[in-house]
């Protein structure tokens, strides 16, 4: 018999979701929430909404209402994907080996595919259940989250389940990133007068080589017990013009994912602690570290 679960999952993978803000052109999430609002309604559902979170991007949410009082429980995930460069068919979901392949399949078509699935089930057996689960399925997390900052101001909850892989171990906090932009000013000249140019490009790679010198110092020193190390990743870089001309601007975007409490300050002086260097940052997106303690009640 065919899980319905699995074919849910398979139709999602189907639909192209890249998100457009990473990936410009890319299809969004307007015909994914379709199909996830209608797989809602089927369920029994109530109360289905598609919420534009901004123009053409769109959140989808149902409420299970149990008739008893008791708290609200939000299970959410993420309808949106990274981009599908370098894959041959990224919406041909395939199964091998007891796994099921395609663009999203694991962040986190899933994850959303399961939340959908519990959601059928408990909306056909609320026999047990207190309170109210409200499904969220929100539109670009691979990005600036926009979908879950609006959630948020939409929808309250006691409790919130987020179906991110995580190899089945609960995660309880997020280390948070900054996106940062670097830029260094040199001095435009032609090849043939050096002393008139500042190289921009040369000196990008003396902001490259402090940021590997602050990778390894993340690598050999302390790691969160939950979250393990900070990290760097260079993930851009652009400049120069003619092969003649020392360019006038390098560009370079980094994901710094070092705003645990004892690695991001350090991180963050370190970064621009770059002495003959002229640079500038632009942070161009933060998110600070989040956590559960063992304060909170179960």
């Amino acid at each position: 018999m065919t899980d319905p679960t699995i074919t849910l999952l398979k139709d999602l993978v189907a639909i192209d979701s890249v998100n457009p803000s990473l990936v410009p052109g890319g299809a969004g999430e307007s015909a994914i929430a379709e199909r996830i609002a209608a797989e809602l309604r089927a369920s029994g559902l109530s109360d289905v909404q598609i919420s534009p979170a901004a123009p053409g991007r769109p959140n989808v949410f149902g409420v299970i209402e149990s008739g008893r009082s008791g708290p609200s429980l939000m299970l959410c995930g993420h309808s949106d994907t990274v981009g599908v460069e370098g894959m041959a068919a990224p919406f041909d979901p395939v199964v091998r080996d007891g796994k099921l392949f395609g663009r999203g399949a694991q962040d986190m078509k899933g994850g959303v595919a399961a939340i959908l699935g519990a959601a059928r089930r408990l909306a056909a057996s609320p026999a047990g259940l207190s309170g109210r689960v409200i499904v969220a399925i929100v539109a670009d997390e691979e990005y600036a989250s926009l979908g879950a900052d609006a959630a948020v101001e939409a929808w309250k909850a006691d409790a919130a389940i987020v179906a991110e892989p995580t190899d089945l171990a609960i995660g309880i906090g997020h280390k948070g990133f900054e996106w940062v932009e670097v830029e260094t000013q040199g001095i435009a000249a032609h090849g043939s007068r050096p002393d008139d140019g500042v190289d921009a490009i040369v000196m990008m790679g003396r902001v490259l080589g402090g940021l590997d010198a602050l990778e390894r110092s993340f690598i050999a020193g302390r790691a969160h017990p939950l979250l393990g190390r900070p990290s760097l990743h260079a993930s851009l870089i652009r400049g120069g013009r003619e092969q003649l001309v020392p360019w006038s601007h390098a560009i370079h975007d980094a994901n710094p994912q070092f705003r645990q409490t004892f690695g991001f300050e350090r991180g963050r002086r370190r970064f621009v602690d770059e002495p003959c260097v002229l640079l500038h940052l632009f942070f161009e997106l933060t998110r600070a570290p989040a956590g559960i303690t063992d304060k909170c009640p179960n």
